[in-house]
């Protein structure tokens, strides 16, 4: 069912745009993330990524590389819809919604595995990898006509992973357009 949504999600990212003009861009990004992995404390851990993307007018893709260190490192597709256009024109700050469909590998050293782990601790970190999907909500700030400044927040739902449940937090990707 993920991997047809994915498929889904793809496909619907290629068939936007097609209209208008778009933009390519490179960017890179720092988040934070809140992950409370099960029989453990939540942390706040910090991550950076490579993104490429397009962008028209009132729709942007963005394919984006992430790694949280001592966490995971993953990859991920995210279609945003750009809002309130239509009601002020193309301002300097643009509101945006976004849908994200992403995989994961979770670095297992940082997790506190017991060394005799029980049946059910066994079960609970068998799998390491994983899928996630949800949404991000943010701004994009126009800095110049080359450069924008995208501030957001997300929310990711985790699959396949049975001592994850969600990551969210906030990130800040600075975006070159060529």
């Amino acid at each position: 069912m993920l991997k047809i949504f994915f498929l889904s999600l793809l496909l619907l990212s290629f068939s936007y745009g097609n209209s208008e003009k778009d933009y390519p861009f490179m960017g890179i990004s720092l988040s934070t993330q809140n992950i409370s992995p099960l029989l453990e404390d939540a942390s706040w851990k910090g991550g950076i990524a490579v993104k490429y993307g397009q962008q028209s007018l009132d729709w942007r893709t963005s394919f984006t590389l992430d790694y949280a260190q001592d966490t995971y490192f993953g990859g991920n597709i995210e279609i945003d819809k750009i809002l309130l256009d239509n009601m002020f024109g193309t301002a300097k700050l643009r509101p945006y919604l976004g849908a994200v469909v992403g995989y994961m590998s979770y670095d297992d050293k940082n997790l506190n595995i017991p060394l005799n782990p029980t049946p059910e601790e066994q079960e609970l970190y068998k799998e390491k990898n994983g899928f996630y999907f949800g949404g991000a909500f943010g701004f994009i700030i126009y800095a110049t006509n080359d450069v924008d400044i995208d501030i957001s927040y997300h929310y990711y739902k985790v699959q396949n992973l049975n001592f994850l449940d969600d990551l969210h937090g906030a990130t800040l990707s600075l975006h070159y357009f060529f």
